[in-house]
C-alpha cells in the first residue's frame, strides 16, 4: 500500500503541475489552496488536541492523546507545500498585481508570507518538540519537573496554534477577495480544524482498536464522540453568529459574500450539501448515540465523522473557489479528484513515516477519571 499511495502522490503532484501549467491555473491552484488549508489545519490541530489534554490532565486515555499526535508527521511535508504556494501568489490574490492602498501596510507579499511562514516554522517545530516529549514513555506520578516541562510545550503550542491558524483563515483564505471581511473569519476557521481533527481522531482510534495496536475501551471513544459533537455544535454557532451579524447588517461589501455562495448556483446547492452531510446528519446521530451507554460497535460512528471530514472539506471549496475561479462551476472534474487523492498520500505516508520513525507507544492502560 506504501507504493501505491506513493504512486498517488506522483499523480497529483504531476497533475498540479500540469494544471497551473495550462490554460486555466487558477483552478489547478484553487484546488491546492483547498488542500494545502484542509489537511494542514488537520496536521496542526492533532497536537493542538494533545495539549488541551496534557493541560487539563485528561486521564481518560491516554492511547487517544497519543493517537492525536501522530498527525504532526504532515507538519514537514505541509511547511513544504506553503512554500510552494508562493509561486501561485499572482493566480490567487488579487492584492498582489493590483494593490489596495488602505490595506498595503498588511497585503503585501512581503509581510504576507514571512509572518506565514515564520509562524508556521515555529509552530510545526514546537508540535514536534511537544510530540516527541508526550510520546516518551508516560511521565511517572512523581516527576513534577517533566510533567512541567510538557505542560509549558502544550501552553505554547496551543498559543501558537490559534494565532497561526486564525491567520491562516484571515490571509490565506479572507484575503482572496481583499475587500470583503469578517472578524469572526480567524476564529470560524479554527473552530473548523477543530471538528475535523476530532473527526480524524475518531476514525484513527477506532481504526487503532481494531488493528489491536491501542486497547481503548467503549467509554473512551464515546468521550472522542461527545468532542465530535460539542465541535460539530460549535461550528454551527460560529457560522451562524457570522451569517446573522453580516446579514443583518446589510451593508453591500460584506453581504456579497454570502449572497454569492448561498443564493446563486451551483453554490446554493453546494451549501445544502454542506449542511445536510458535513452537520445536520452527524448532529442528528450524535446527539442519539450520547444519550444512552456507550455502543460498542463504532461504524456508525465513522461513517459520520468521514461525513463530518467531506463537509468541512466542501465548505473550503464554497470558500475559495467563487472567489478565485472564472468558472461557476464545481469542482469534479478528474484533475481536481486527483490533486485531492494526492494531498490525501501525502497525508497518510507522512503520518506512516512518522510512525515507523518514532514508533510511538499507542496501547497505554486506561486510568479512568475525566
Amino acid at each position: 500500500m506504501t507504493a501505491v499511495w506513493g504512486l498517488l502522490a506522483l499523480v497529483g503532484a504531476v497533475v498540479f503541475a500540469l494544471g497551473a501549467a495550462s490554460g486555466d491555473p487558477a483552478r489547478a491552484w484553487s484546488m491546492y489552496l483547498v488542500n494545502l488549508v484542509f489537511w494542514s489545519g488537520l496536521a496542526v490541530t492533532g497536537p493542538a488536541i494533545g495539549g488541551m489534554m496534557q493541560l487539563t490532565e485528561a486521564r481518560w486515555s491516554p492511547s487517544v492523546r497519543r493517537i492525536a499526535i501522530t498527525t504532526v508527521g504532515f507538519l514537514p511535508v505541509a511547511f513544504v507545500l506553503l512554500l510552494v504556494l508562493v509561486l501561485g501568489r499572482a493566480v490567487l490574490y488579487s492584492w498582489v498585481t493590483t494593490p489596495i492602498p488602505v490595506k498595503a501596510a498588511w497585503l503585501n507579499v512581503p509581510f504576507f508570507f514571512g509572518r506565514t511562514l515564520v509562524l508556521a516554522a515555529v509552530l510545526f517545530a514546537v508540535c514536534f518538540a511537544f510530540a516527541r516529549a508526550v510520546l516518551r514513555d508516560p511521565v511517572p506520578p512523581d516527576d513534577t519537573r517533566e510533567r512541567a516541562r510538557r505542560n509549558r510545550l502544550a501552553t505554547i503550542v496551543l498559543f501558537l496554534w490559534i494565532v497561526t491558524v486564525s491567520l491562516w483563515g484571515f490571509d490565506l483564505l479572507m484575503s482572496l477577495d481583499p475587500r470583503w471581511y469578517s472578524g469572526l473569519f480567524g476564529g470560524y476557521v479554527a473552530v473548523s480544524a477543530l471538528y475535523t481533527a476530532f473527526c480524524l481522531l475518531s476514525i484513527l482510534s477506532i481504526r487503532a482498536n481494531a488493528k489491536g495496536v491501542a486497547s481503548i475501551p467503549p467509554a473512551a471513544i464515546q468521550d472522542v464522540a461527545k468532542l465530535q459533537f460539542a465541535m460539530s455544535v460549535m461550528w454551527m454557532y460560529f457560522f451562524w453568529s457570522q451569517y446573522l451579524v453580516i446579514w443583518y447588517g446589510n451593508v453591500p461589501i460584506e453581504t456579497r459574500f454570502f449572497v454569492r455562495r448561498f443564493f446563486v448556483q451551483p453554490w446554493q446547492t453546494l451549501a445544502w450539501v454542506i449542511f445536510v452531510v458535513g452537520w445536520l446528519i452527524p448532529f442528528a446521530y450524535l446527539l442519539k448515540r450520547l444519550t444512552g451507554r456507550p455502543p460498542q460497535r463504532h461504524t456508525p460512528l465513522v461513517v459520520v465523522a468521514v461525513m463530518g471530514l467531506v463537509g468541512i472539506f466542501l465548505e473550503r471549496v464554497m470558500v475559495v473557489f467563487p472567489t478565485v475561479s472564472a468558472t461557476n462551476r464545481l469542482p469534479l472534474g478528474v484533475r481536481d479528484v486527483l490533486i485531492t487523492a494526492g494531498f490525501l498520500a501525502l497525508f497518510i505516508l507522512s503520518r506512516r513515516w512518522f510512525m515507523g520513525r518514532f514508533k510511538p507507544v499507542l496501547n497505554l492502560p486506561h486510568t479512568g477519571g475525566h
